[in-house]
């Protein structure tokens, strides 16, 4: 569920007993209102600290979902090649079904290292791997990364219905664990200074 209530929930609410919000306030405040968030698998939960970054280069996981991100598949090696190679982090990204290709390539071209694929199939280790995302904020994404404890770098799909993957963001960005980097105003410059 979605930081913003889509049509069938919205008509659904005032014949429900009970009303269960993935993000609080998605529903006006009533006593059957309650926020649960969004289920997510329990080893997303990570049971040991990751390891100290000192000694070690930074980890980066990009993913764009499972049809990928295009805008974040042209972006992020742009992005991390303007930043020196001393401070560049380890990338894992998950680029989407037919898109791994120039995805790689776009990385090569760049002079990145990047481990590049078009679907991740143990989210748990990818998220245990990582020290920072940037990716989409569809809901179950933004619940998974409360749940891994990871910080990251939201960029909101731009024609989402009711602009939900902005609300989704800005719960995350409201307390403390992410920055929201619209689509239509990141560039290569704005994405290499966040990181």
């Amino acid at each position: 569920q979605n930081a913003v209530a889509g049509t069938a929930n919205r008509l659904l609410v005032p014949l429900a007993a009970r009303v269960c919000e993935a993000f609080p306030q998605t529903f006006a405040a009533s006593a059957k209102c309650l926020t649960t968030g969004n289920p997510v698998r329990t080893e997303l939960f990570l049971a040991t600290p990751r390891q100290p970054l000192p000694g070690r280069r930074a980890r980066l996981l990009v993913m764009g979902g499972s049809l990928g991100a295009e805008p974040l598949n042209k972006l992020v090696p742009l992005a991390l090649a303007s930043l020196p190679e001393a401070h560049r982090p380890e990338v894992f990204h998950q680029a989407g079904k037919q898109h791994d290709g120039p995805t790689a390539e776009r990385y090569k071209a760049a002079g990145v290292e990047a481990q590049v694929a078009p679907f991740i199939a143990d989210m748990a280790q990818a998220y245990a791997w990582a020290d920072l995302v940037i990716c989409r904020a569809g809901a179950l994404t933004v619940s998974e990364l409360a749940a891994a404890g990871l910080p990251s770098l939201l960029v909101p799909l731009p024609h989402a219905i009711d602009d939900h993957q902005s609300r989704n963001a800005e719960f995350l960005a409201r307390e403390g664990a992410a920055f929201v980097m619209p689509q239509a105003t990141t560039g290569a410059a704005e994405l290499a200074a966040r990181l």
